[in-house]
């Protein structure tokens, strides 16, 4: 799932991520995305990739997130941010490391 608030970062995320065969969910607001994961009983998401700002910094980002993980994500850990803008190969790399 990505969660970020500019549509043309969520229509080329999910771009370049299904032209890799990852399946996509794109949501504007946090408020929906934490609506599908309560509806989402059984997990189906196996990444989240929200907007925010780098810690300590001024700069966007997409924070990752793995839901169904019982270990808390680190958002002081730099290695959960990929910063904006970025390629399509940082993007693939990224997301794929986080998986």
């Amino acid at each position: 799932m990505i969660v970020d608030d500019e549509s043309d970062v969520l229509e080329k995320v999910k771009a370049f991520l299904e032209e890799d065969d990852f399946q996509v969910v794109t949501v504007n607001n946090n408020r929906t995305a934490l609506e599908m994961l309560a509806d989402n009983k059984e997990n189906n998401f196996g990444l989240l990739l929200i907007d925010t700002e780098l810690p300590d910094h001024k700069k966007t980002a997409l924070f990752s997130l793995k839901p169904a993980s019982k270990i808390q994500s680190d958002i002081s850990n730099e290695e959960n941010f990929l910063q904006k803008p970025f390629t399509r190969d940082q993007l693939l790399a990224f997301v794929k490391r986080q998986m």
